[in-house]
């Protein structure tokens, strides 16, 4: 599918054995998806500043517990800001707890997943994220907002 070649992800997530799962596995499952990594929310949120809608990613996949800001101030962020309140984002989290799924729901995350620990469990959550987020549904065409 060539779609793909036209789509960025942003990966946002300060672990680097997660990011290297998540990059093998991307990589491996839709090799043309392009992605882009920051370390923690305020350096994603100062390049979006910097960027024209044509340039902004087509899904944020945002870790919650990262330094500098985290996960849901990020997202609060994002969705109070007017340019990217239509950007998905889906949140991962080593945590399970209600409390936080439930807060990143109502701050706007499009989906919540825990954080597998085995890089095969990542491949195959990753498989089921990118068939929905690339085949099942139509993003934002985000240049025309």
């Amino acid at each position: 599918m060539d779609k793909e070649e036209n789509i960025t992800f942003y990966i946002v997530e300060d672990d680097q054995t997660d990011f290297e799962h998540i990059k093998r596995a991307i990589h491996e499952i839709q090799p043309a998806l392009k992605i882009r990594r920051f370390l923690h929310g305020a350096s994603l949120l100062a390049h979006l500043q910097n960027s024209q809608p044509g340039e902004y990613p087509s899904l944020i996949m945002l870790d919650f517990f990262m330094p500098v800001l985290d996960g849901l101030k990020t997202l609060q962020q994002l969705k109070a800001n007017e340019n990217f309140q239509q950007i998905p984002v889906v949140m991962w989290s080593g945590s399970s707890r209600p409390e936080d799924i439930s807060q990143a729901y109502r701050l706007g995350a499009r989906a919540f997943h825990t954080k597998p620990v085995l890089f095969e469990d990542w491949q195959e959550q990753l498989q089921t994220t990118l068939r929905y987020w690339l085949r099942t549904v139509e993003l934002p065409h985000l240049a025309e907002c």
